[in-house]
């Protein structure tokens, strides 16, 4: 099986997710991401990566406030959503049909690199998580959300394995070890939030968040 056919195949159920008109988690930024990005000043010529942003809501909210929103997912219809939503507000989105396991990661090219609910098989996310980071500039950003182990038994979203889901010091361990630059820790923890992103993202929640730097 070749990349592409590799990417293909796991952009098919984001597709059929992504396939109504409604949005599958609504069009506003994730709260942890805009709460953190509004702190940020965007630099002039900037440059921000949204990994897996599905249908653009986190890119394109940055893209309203002055960053330059790239976007990689595995999704074609995520991408033609995104570039719907990033029209309703004139802004524009650099959106590639990607695969993280796959794709190339420059280093030292953002400013910023930002995502919610990334969730990959720990042995993808072990490897590749941290060599994304390593596309980050020096004072670079790394803010991210997902869910953490104890999200298993609620029904506010998230995946229904273990392995997917985030423990803390295990994942903060691989996003500041060997196998990633120097990272400053800014904010770490592990919170209870109510979600109201969309039908799918509803209710009382246990949500790991990071702000990480790059040194």
């Amino acid at each position: 099986m070749s990349d592409q056919d590799k990417v293909k195949t796991g952009g098919e159920m984001w597709d059929l997710r992504y396939s109504s008109e409604e949005y599958a988690y609504g069009k506003e930024a994730n709260i942890w991401l805009s709460e953190c990005i509004s702190q940020l000043n965007p630099p002039q010529n900037n440059r921000a990566l949204f990994p897996a942003d599905g249908e653009g809501r986190n890119a394109v909210w940055a893209a309203r406030i002055g960053w330059n929103s790239e976007v990689f997912d595995l999704s074609i219809v995520g991408k033609q959503k995104c570039h719907q939503l990033a029209q309703e507000h004139d802004v524009s989105v650099d959106y590639e049909v990607d695969d993280l396991s796959l794709r190339e990661f420059p280093e030292k090219i953002y400013d910023l690199i930002a995502c919610s609910w990334f969730h990959t098989p720990s042995e993808i996310r072990k490897v590749h998580m941290p060599r994304m980071l390593h596309s980050l500039k020096s004072g670079g950003h790394f803010v991210m959300e997902g869910y953490h182990t104890s999200q298993m038994p609620l029904q506010s979203g998230g995946p229904k394995s273990l392995d997917l889901l985030f423990d803390l010091d295990e994942v903060l361990e691989e996003l500041v070890g060997e196998k990633a630059p120097q990272m400053h820790i800014i904010h770490t923890a592990v919170t209870s939030t109510v979600l109201d992103e969309s039908s799918l993202h509803k209710g009382q929640a246990r949500v790991v968040r990071f702000h990480l730097q790059r040194a």
